[in-house]
């Protein structure tokens, strides 16, 4: 009888009487290695997490330089006339790129998402059309989008480990932009936006990627935790409050933010040093960059990439005004052999003696 109460009671406890099932994923984000998940391929409405690949696609114009932070966005009748939450931009006025995402991530604006979708693609249709083949190239395999925003739709699914790995690869591939899911207000034609992510200001260590809601999944979110060098990303579906879910996520995060911290060969470690003569005898040389943040980034990439250099110590040097990453090795054949790793991922390297 006890052991039948028991699994009653998971039962009730992993079933939402919003019509949606709990689901959820922790791990880190840069090797994506999950640490927990319950029901993590299960698809279900991703709400408002829905705009983190509408950012992630204008984080990639901007980058490819289609867009730029100046550019207008302006708003047309449908994108108006889109539900709540919105900003009430006018028809035919505009923002900046600049503005609209900040709106995305902290107002969650629906008619700013449509707006956007509208410059980058000439229509909705054409940027749900460009949405799915980034999930297509990015292997979320339990996706399909129907619109930008994440309001109710039926074709409009994800899970909660493709939106797991659609965060991880915002973290990857645009940490220049993380600074801007940290931000707790914003200010748009003299409004004032407050973030619905109440953990920001509780916590220092999250970044909130976004968080969501309909009526048919419950409450969600995307959160990031950085603590020195420590990832952890959690996902969490179908909180029946805000408060709920922010409880249990928080729960989560600090359960396996312990567990974990420190312990991953996977958790990217940088060391800024002065020139001087190394005790190894080689080193491979795998970059050269003005700024250190994309040095960082690239070293991000090898590891994510390339499995056995996660194992060496990544170490990043000041020469004139390039900052070089480098691993230092004690012999030309290992030397070789990762450089030959490193050149298969048709990536850049440099064997040098020390």
């Amino acid at each position: 009888m006890r052991i039948i109460l028991i699994t009653f009671i998971l039962i009730v406890n992993l079933s939402s009487p919003l019509f949606a099932k709990i689901a959820s994923v922790i791990g880190n984000p840069l090797s994506e290695e999950i640490y927990f998940e319950v029901n993590k391929d299960t698809k279900n409405y991703p709400a408002s997490l829905t705009k983190i690949m509408t950012l992630y696609i204008i984080f990639d114009e901007l980058k490819q330089k289609k867009l730029d932070l100046n550019d207008r966005v302006f708003f047309s009748k449908y994108a108006t006339y889109q539900q709540p939450s919105k900003l009430g931009i006018a028809e035919r006025d505009f923002i900046t790129v600049d503005e609209l995402i900040d709106s995305l991530i902290i107002k969650s604006a629906n008619d700013a998402a449509v707006a956007i979708a509208e410059k980058i693609s000439g229509s909705e249709k054409e940027f749900i059309i460009k949405m799915n083949n980034y999930a297509k190239r990015l292997n979320l395999e339990n996706t399909t989008f129907a619109n930008p925003h994440g309001l109710p739709n039926r074709a409009n699914l994800s899970s909660a480990y493709d939106i797991f790995k659609l965060s991880s690869k915002i973290i990857k591939d645009f940490p220049q932009q993380l600074y801007r899911f940290k931000k707790t207000k914003v200010t748009i034609k003299g409004k004032n936006y407050i973030t619905h992510n109440t953990l920001l200001e509780k916590y220092n260590h999250y970044i909130g990627l976004k968080t969501g809601y309909i009526r048919k999944s419950g409450f969600q979110v995307s959160l990031l935790s950085i603590d020195g060098n420590d990832y952890l990303l959690g996902i969490y579906f179908g909180g029946n409050s805000a408060k709920e879910r922010d409880n249990k996520i928080n729960f989560l995060m600090n359960k396996y933010r312990n567990i974990h911290a420190g312990k991953s060969e996977e958790t990217t470690k940088f060391y800024v040093k002065n020139e001087k003569k190394s005790t190894s005898n080689y080193s491979v040389q795998t970059s050269s960059f003005k700024k250190i943040s994309k040095s960082k980034k690239h070293i991000n990439l090898l590891k994510n990439k390339i499995k056995i250099l996660r194992s060496f110590e990544h170490q990043i040097k000041k020469k004139g005004s390039y900052f070089i990453s480098y691993i230092n090795v004690a012999d030309h054949k290992t030397a070789k052999n990762l450089c030959n790793e490193i050149k298969l991922n048709k990536l850049d390297c440099l064997i040098k003696t020390s």
